[in-house]
């Protein structure tokens, strides 16, 4: 079959990890994200050429940039760059490539795929770049050091700096009632998965450590992983000094680690540019591609489910012209648990799967670099697809938020026209709230955290009366109440709740 001189395809894929060790000099953010340039940039077999027809580089959003300003001087307390995309095209001395700056959220790696292969594909551009970079172990190493650096950078020049847009991670019921972080709020997700599903805390616990311990294996042999993976399931499922609570039912071996210095770029162009130079044995093919939003998570259906990701996964398997079975590889978001299990669900694919659920090894073993994860994720696929002999498939799932926002792409080593855009299903009807609730209620979900001596809980349940969906916290003067939460298993059990300055929560007495 002949192949359109105009479809574009992923010629390179690179990446960069500094570690902390005695080969470590300390990178600045735009430093590392320059290194992954180039070594995608060396990837193609045709570095050269390519750098003069990169026409765009788009810069996935730093974590810095994607907080309230208030926090950033806590995270970059260095300094940054004005610009992370016009200070990564002047390092690489790119002489036609203009600057994006991304949105917000790890979703955004595979958007940026479909929207820079759609502008090769008509001609717009003829090569574009995506990279995305983080520093954030650096960072807290020298601040640990008592050392003083500066990251400040002002390039000159101008850059379609698409802003944070980061208004679905802000819940104001969620908030009031203390979950304002991913630590917080996932845990809710997963308890209630736990409900559906009808397991006991111990049943759910080796659940997650038989997922997770997967994930290790695979970041075990990975070079760019930024952590050292537990050696055990043992060590994943068990609480220790290593391995402490951090939000029930989510120990620190389950959850995406943001310390870390990690870098990832691919190489985008048309496949006559890659026929032309010789290198088209290297290109890989986007195959489908499909996107999803879901409601504000008070607000869906089931806290355990994300109906959006699914017809997202099925869209992109439909538009490759695929089912999920001809699947060789997946690289699966995993920033927590539920995320993992979305798409498996959604895919149809259980725990004893043999096909690879990461190529890298996951957010919390690989590393979780902010944003820009599925970068690694996609650049992971392109090298597991070159290496196949036969033809073969591959699917990459980016999430963003709260299960909040997804992108899946289906890449192979064959060719095939670029995909036609899927439409975004319509939203489900949405579950009512109530700020102020009264009388009895069911617990939907909690977590609970420990902080020194304090232990909170966070509740959701629905109002008796109506099923109606409310936000509380267990009364934090009741200490029998928050054993109760910690030790015992109180899904499902009937709680009354008061509405004060926070909706407090207190246990029946026949509960």
């Amino acid at each position: 079959m002949s192949i359109d001189p105009n479809t574009p395809v992923l010629l390179g894929a690179g990446q960069a990890t500094e570690h902390l060790d005695d080969q470590f000099v300390g990178l600045t953010p735009q430093q590392l994200g320059a290194r992954a340039c180039q070594a995608a940039l060396a990837d193609t077999g045709a570095q050269e050429t390519l750098a003069t027809l990169v026409d765009r580089l788009a810069c996935v959003r730093l974590f810095v940039d994607s907080v309230p300003e208030a926090m950033a001087s806590v995270i970059a307390p260095f300094g940054r760059s004005t610009s992370p995309p016009l200070s990564i095209i002047q390092q690489l001395g790119l002489p036609n490539a203009s600057a994006i700056y991304s949105r917000s959220c790890g979703d955004e790696p595979q958007r940026l795929v479909y929207e820079l292969g759609s502008a090769i594909r008509d001609g717009e551009i003829r090569a574009a770049m995506i990279c995305g970079t983080e520093a954030i172990a650096t960072s807290r190493h020298l601040q640990r050091m008592g050392q003083t650096v500066n990251w400040d950078e002002d390039p000159v020049g101008h850059t379609d700096d698409r802003g944070a847009v980061m208004d679905l991670l802000f819940d104001t019921e969620l908030n009031r009632h203390g979950a304002f972080a991913p630590v917080d709020i996932y845990p809710l997700q997963e308890q209630a998965r736990r409900g559906e599903l009808g397991l006991d805390k111990a049943a759910y616990r080796d659940q997650l450590a038989g997922l997770m311990s997967r994930f290790a294996e695979v970041a075990a042999r990975n070079p760019y992983a930024m952590f050292e993976a537990p050696a055990t399931l043992e060590a994943i499922r068990d609480e220790s000094q290593k391995n402490r609570m951090i939000s029930d039912p989510h120990l620190k071996s389950m959850v995406a680690k943001d310390g870390v210095n990690q870098a990832a770029a691919l190489v985008m162009t048309r496949y006559e540019t890659a026929e032309s130079l010789g290198v088209a044995d290297r290109a890989i093919f986007l195959h489908g591609h499909a996107t999803g939003s879901e409601p504000a998570v008070l607000n869906r259906p089931s806290l355990a489910q994300a109906e959006s990701m699914t017809a997202a996964y099925h869209g992109a398997l439909r538009n490759a012209g695929i089912e999920a079975h001809q699947l060789g590889a997946m690289d699966l978001y995993s920033c927590f648990p539920i995320a993992v299990w979305c798409a498996m669900d959604a895919l149809g694919v259980t725990l004893d799967d043999p096909r690879p659920l990461t190529l890298t090894g996951g957010l919390s073993f690989f590393g979780g670099p902010g944003n820009n994860y599925s970068t690694h994720g996609i650049a992971e696929m392109v090298h597991w697809l070159r290496a196949r002999s036969e033809p073969s498939y591959g699917l990459v799932g980016a999430n963003g938020g709260y299960l909040s926002k997804h992108a899946v792409g289906v890449y192979a080593n064959v060719s095939s026209p670029f995909p036609e855009p899927v439409s975004e299903p319509g939203p489900a009807t949405p579950v009512e709230t109530i700020e102020k609730p009264a009388g009895p209620g069911r617990i939907e979900s909690y977590t609970v955290q420990q902080k020194g001596d304090k232990t909170r809980a966070i509740v959701v349940g629905r109002q008796l009366s109506d099923e109606r969906r409310w936000v509380g916290v267990a009364d934090p003067e009741d200490d029998a109440l928050l054993g109760w939460f910690r030790d015992e298993d109180p899904l499902g059990a009937h709680v009354t709740v008061r509405a004060e300055e926070r909706n407090i929560v207190r246990r029946l007495a026949d509960s």
